[in-house]
């Protein structure tokens, strides 16, 4: 019986040294492809930038070649709907207060 012990703990050593040995190496890829990962996130971000300013300047352009009426006709519908939709809110309040 002692014997079968001594076996079944140097199984257990073995599979811990190579448990141990994989994630040594995974860990080690990882940290090689991170710096790559870094780097791609950089050149991903100022993909992003730049096309939030191609956006930007188009919505401003847009906005400066509408005329004064149509802007303030949007401005008010806008309006008009936050308000109706403050006003559902507040009867809804008062319904499920009564």
């Amino acid at each position: 019986m002692k014997k079968v012990w001594e076996v079944i703990k140097k199984c257990l050593v073995w599979l811990g040294t190579i448990i141990a040995a994989v994630t040594a190496i995974c860990f080690c890829k990882k940290i090689g492809s991170s710096e790559r990962i870094d780097f791609d996130e950089k050149e991903d971000a100022d993909e992003i930038n730049r096309k939030a300013a191609a956006k930007r300047e188009e919505a401003v352009s847009r906005i400066s070649n509408t005329d004064a009426r149509t802007l303030c006709e949007s401005y008010g519908s806008v309006c008009d709907t936050i308000s109706d939709g403050k006003e559902r809110f507040r009867r809804r309040c008062k319904r499920t207060d009564d």
